[in-house]
């Protein structure tokens, strides 16, 4: 079974997974793409300074930070990535004296950290390259290293290239690897049934976000709905767990 601390940490790395993938999009896509933070039209206020192709540049990492964590196999990778991209977010929202901004961005600041203390084993070996032997896979690892995260990969890929052409082609191949990401989690044995209803309520909560500024208000509120439905769905697997249902004694 996986437990309650790892399945909250594939959590996150959905929650910023998605954030930073949709950020990216959207900037890629002049604010076409659904989203969660912004700003939206990134590219076209910094190429008043001669900074487009930065402003792609950074757009485009931001989507592959995303590609990395929602894939749970490469997470690691993306949750190193994501340091400098937060800090330099964090940095910039603080400059210009933002009302609220900071204290979102440090927070994803934060989870960022948490990624990284829970993948800590992996990271040691940096520090100390003896310690390389006694490194072995966290429960997420052994069971998520299948071909549904590598084609959700190429989804995502493929939903980049897209952007810079056509905004339906880029909803298709991104929700298509939301769906790849989803499934390579829920398919696990390992996972419970309520594991992967919250799972799969996260990714269907994705899709709906992504479709939102095609379908209007009803999609925000579906969206709202369902984002209660998984916290309730959080909090009684802990309960749950912290208070277990003994089971009747066999005779």
């Amino acid at each position: 079974m996986i437990h309650h601390k790892d399945f909250f940490i594939v959590l996150i790395r959905l929650f910023l997974g998605y954030i930073f993938l949709s950020s990216g999009l959207c900037k890629l896509t002049n604010g076409h793409f659904g989203q969660i933070i912004g700003p939206p039209l990134f590219e076209a206020m910094l190429a008043k300074y001669g900074l487009a192709l930065f402003a792609r540049i950074v757009a485009t990492l931001q989507v592959v930070c995303g590609i990395l964590l929602l894939s749970q196999r490469f997470s690691t990778i993306g949750a190193i990535m994501l340091v400098p991209m937060n800090l330099s977010i964090l940095a910039v929202t603080i400059s210009l004296d933002w009302q609220g901004t900071p204290y979102v961005n440090g927070f994803f600041t934060l989870l960022n950290v948490l990624l990284l203390i829970y993948d800590w084993h992996k990271l040691k070996i940096l520090v100390n390259p003896k310690l390389a032997s006694s490194v072995k896979p966290t429960v997420i690892d052994a069971h998520t290293y299948n071909i549904y995260n590598i084609a959700g990969v190429v989804f995502a890929a493929v939903a980049i290239i897209a952007s810079r052409y056509d905004i339906i082609f880029t909803n298709a191949f991104a929700i298509a690897a939301f769906v790849c990401f989803g499934y390579a989690i829920i398919q696990v044995k390992a996972v419970t049934k309520m594991q992967a209803i919250i799972v799969a309520l996260v990714m269907l909560n994705m899709i709906m976000i992504t479709l939102a500024g095609r379908f209007g208000l009803m999609v925000q509120k579906l969206v709202l709905y369902n984002t209660l439905v998984v916290l309730l769905l959080i909090s009684l697997s802990f309960i749950k767990r912290l208070n277990p249902v003994d089971k009747p004694a066999v005779t």
